[in-house]
């Protein structure tokens, strides 16, 4: 239980072996140290049954994704919509008028009232 302090170490309880805590990613290769309480575990739990097998016989993801019969079946990927940009009322006219479109007359009238002061 001391090893719990170290940076980067995980410790795992046999009866809760987690694939991806023993190959993080699918990337196999972990240092892993086992105790002999934990092999004798092992065929505890394991005495029953026939050891796990492959899944799969190809472990080659890439071209298997990439073959010709998964890309016929596969679907298109959707395009990504980005959210629209909420534009602020107070500083564009046209939103303004779309909300109260009677902005559109006060606006005018502010603006022919300013020219008509400046006369």
């Amino acid at each position: 239980k001391a090893f719990r302090n170290l940076p980067g170490v995980t410790l795992l309880n046999v009866n809760r072996l987690n694939l991806l805590h023993l190959a993080p990613g699918g990337h196999l290769g972990r240092f892993c140290i086992w105790t002999e309480t934990a092999f004798q575990d092992l065929g505890e739990i394991y005495s029953s049954e026939t050891l796990p097998r492959d899944v799969m016989k190809h472990a080659d993801l890439t071209r298997i994704i990439n073959s010709d019969e998964i890309q016929r079946v596969d679907r298109p990927t959707k395009d990504q919509r980005r959210p629209a940009i909420k534009k602020n009322p107070l500083k564009n006219i046209n939103v303004m008028v779309r909300l109260n479109p009677y902005a559109k007359i006060t606006k005018r009238a502010a603006t022919l009232a300013l020219l008509k002061r400046a006369k």
